[in-house]
């Protein structure tokens, strides 16, 4: 069973998504549910890795090398417990800026910027 959802916009922002709709060959019911699905989708899989991430960091707590010194394995902890809140930390700011586009915009830029910086592929 489809569900009815309400929104509210201002007059130039509903001009905006009805133009782009055209220009898409849609309809603006259409055009929304399309762009609401992607954007959704988008975060699920930012979501999605985010997660991924933090598990794979949370089974570091459980490794022991061998022919370490009680130092090491300290520093291996605390290492492992920053890394852990930055994932954390990350997360949150991530599903904070899904409600704001322009938020979300300048985030996923300087997030980009910072993979590219450090060489990694996410």
């Amino acid at each position: 069973m489809a569900k009815i959802l309400t929104v509210r916009l201002k007059e130039k922002e509903y001009d905006q998504i009805e133009k782009l709709a055209k220009i898409a060959g849609k309809n603006t019911s259409q055009f929304v549910r399309e762009k609401l699905k992607e954007s959704i989708q988008q975060e699920m899989r930012e979501t999605s890795l985010l997660e991924r991430l933090i598990r794979m960091i949370e089974n570091l707590q459980n490794f022991q090398p061998q022919n370490t010194a009680q130092g090491d394995n300290e520093l291996l902890k605390e290492i492992y417990k920053l890394i852990l809140f930055l994932c954390q930390h990350e997360k949150t700011v991530a599903e904070l800026t899904i409600l704001m586009e322009q938020k979300r915009k300048e985030y996923m830029q300087k997030r980009q910027e910072i993979e590219q910086k450090l060489d990694l592929e996410l």
